[in-house]
């Protein structure tokens, strides 16, 4: 204030005004001075004074004088320090706060700076808890008592002069002491306009974290959907751009989900609803994968017709992604594209297993693609890095599809494939096999084959029960440890070839065919060389058990297996080496 006095008698000002001692100007400048003290005299209270008094009056129920009733009143909604409570969360003790402001009503000036307190307070609330406990409740109580007392202040403020500017502001926003006080915004932030709102915020003293941010752009979102189709489509994009912070606005995570959840749901009640990819991937990133994360939806959402609608938009997306993305020459494979899009209804589950190109290509389009295929994608060891596996679950039965042309479309009851889709590396033929001849129906892709395929697909849905819809279970913990029927491992004679950048085995371990059991030293040897490679191993010996080499195919890693077959440990399909001590 000093410097904006000092600024206004400068020389320049004072001899060079347009009128010498004009009234008018003396008296802007006079009103000008008192509204700046006006504010000076209702500033926010220092944190540290203020919690002094919260945590008197918390440990006492007592106030000494009106400036402790002051600072209580802006610190209502303030976690106290050392008690982590809240005035406004202890329905005695709020409610002792607003009688003793009541009590101060004749009293116009005090009554004012309470008011002000109380209201900093409210619009700095922060309610995450149940709408029943005192907490919200108190909040809409003191929404109430501000909107009763306001006229009251207002009428005061003008009698002893000109009010306050932030009172005045009030009165032309009274809308904010109301059940739904942020939706006259919404139609200007719909309009891209924020304009209007921020001098709202800033003529009260509102911050940028205050709920009234929040609820004002739920309140656009609202009015977004509740438009007609055609309104509704128009305001969809920059209802996206919100929910996904493509704009200066941001929501909450909590909000934006809520956010999402509303419209996808009036999106689904549309009368025309083409697939919308925006929608998808907002509803995916927001709420989850609707086939997936079904409680979520539930819970989110609680749209069945919404979420059957996302679940057939994500099916469709990654049957293109598979035909159009993963076929070997990067080109789209249209027939089986169409075909399999033709039986989406159907498909109710999907796997991916992916060839080493389709999970390492960093462009845009592949990172998306590993994105939608999230909790579906596994990986596939194939020397040829162009593969890729598509497995799908449609009533009883399991369809696998591969990238590369020229293979077969394998057919399986889903209790047949004797393969845990839960396992999260496959091969074509070895370990974790896709390509399994027993319980098989294989369909070739050659002449007219989509009217063999339908008619193959139909007999075995019609013929399969549905208790052979049951798939092969992942096994527990304590299930893949299990002694097996095993064989000996096959001595090459040969010197190993090695995989390239996977570390040597350790030099100095000793050869031991014959041995009887494991020293400690080759044990700590073989365990630090499978950490270094990404190996799982399980050291059970002192539990009666095995030790255990999860290398569920030893071609990959052929000269560590070599080495371990020269140490005495035995192989077992599907699993990997083990060595039992003997007594």
């Amino acid at each position: 204030m000093k410097i904006a006095l000092g600024e206004a008698m400068h020389p320049r000002h004072v001899f060079h005004a347009p009128v010498w001692g004009d009234p008018q100007a003396m008296s802007r400048a006079l009103r000008d001075i008192r509204q700046d003290l006006a504010a000076s005299s209702d500033a926010k209270p220092n944190a540290d004074v203020m919690q002094a008094a919260l945590t008197q009056f918390y440990e006492t129920q007592k106030v000494a004088n009106f400036t402790e009733l002051k600072y209580l009143c802006y610190g209502v909604t303030v976690p106290i320090r050392g008690h982590q409570v809240r005035l406004i969360d202890q329905r005695s003790l709020f409610g002792a706060v607003l009688t003793m402001v009541e009590e101060r009503e004749g009293q116009a000036k005090q009554f004012r700076r309470c008011y002000q307190g109380l209201l900093s307070a409210y619009f700095g609330f922060e309610g995450n808890g149940d709408e029943a406990d005192p907490g919200p409740a108190n909040w809409r109580r003191l929404r109430g008592f501000l909107g009763h007392k306001l006229d009251g202040v207002r009428k005061a403020a003008r009698q002893r002069g000109e009010p306050p500017a932030w009172l005045e502001t009030l009165g032309s926003h009274r809308n904010l002491l109301g059940e739904d006080p942020c939706a006259p915004y919404a139609g200007a932030l719909a309009n891209g306009d924020s304009s209007g709102l921020r001098a709202v915020c800033e003529g009260l003293g509102i911050p940028s974290s205050s709920w009234v941010w929040d609820d004002a752009l739920m309140a656009y979102v609202r009015l977004v959907c509740a438009g007609s189709d055609p309104a509704f489509t128009r305001g969809l994009p920059g209802v996206l751009d919100l929910v996904n912070d493509r704009i200066d606005l941001r929501l909450p995570q909590r909000l934006a989900t809520k956010a999402t959840a509303h419209t996808v749901s009036r999106y689904s009640r549309c009368g025309d609803r083409p697939e919308h990819g925006g929608l998808r991937d907002t509803a995916l990133a927001k709420v989850g994968n609707p086939w997936l994360a079904r409680s979520a939806w539930d819970a989110e959402v609680n749209d069945e017709p919404a979420r059957q609608m996302v679940e057939g938009w994500l099916k469709r997306r990654l049957i293109k992604d598979f035909f159009e993305l993963l076929a070997q020459d990067g080109g789209a494979d249209l027939r089986r594209l169409n075909y399999w899009l033709k039986w989406e209804p159907k498909i109710s589950d999907m796997w991916f297993i992916l060839g080493a190109e389709a999970r390492r290509n960093p462009s845009p389009e592949f990172k998306s693609l590993r994105e939608r295929m999230s909790g579906r994608s596994r990986v596939l060891v194939d020397p040829n890095g162009l593969n890729n596996a598509f497995v799908m679950r449609i009533g009883p039965l399991l369809v696998i599809e591969f990238g590369v042309t020229g293979n077969a479309c394998y057919l399986f009851a889903a209790s047949d494939f004797r393969t845990d889709l839960d396992a999260k590396q496959f091969t074509l033929q070895r370990a974790n096999p896709l390509k399994q001849i027993a319980g098989a129906t294989k369909l070739t892709h050659q002449g007219q084959w989509e009217s063999r395929f339908d008619i193959d697909l139909s007999r075995l849905l019609r013929d399969t029960p549905s208790s052979k819809g049951q798939l092969q279970p992942r096994p527990a913990r304590t299930e893949a440890v299990r002694e097996p029927v095993v064989r000996e491992a096959k001595q090459s004679g040969h010197t190993p070839g090695g995989r390239p950048a996977t570390g040597d085995w350790p030099a100095g371990v000793t050869d031991r065919r014959a041995g009887k059991k494991l020293s400690t030293f080759d044990a700590m040897q073989i365990a630090a060389y499978c950490r270094t490679v990404g190996i799982e191993h399980q050291d059970l010996r002192d539990k009666g058990g095995s030790f255990w080499v999860l290398m569920r195919d030893p071609g990959l890693y052929k000269r560590f297996a070599d080495q371990l077959e020269s140490q005495g440990f035995r192989y077992a399909d599907g699993k990997g080496y083990w060595f039992k001590d003997e007594t």
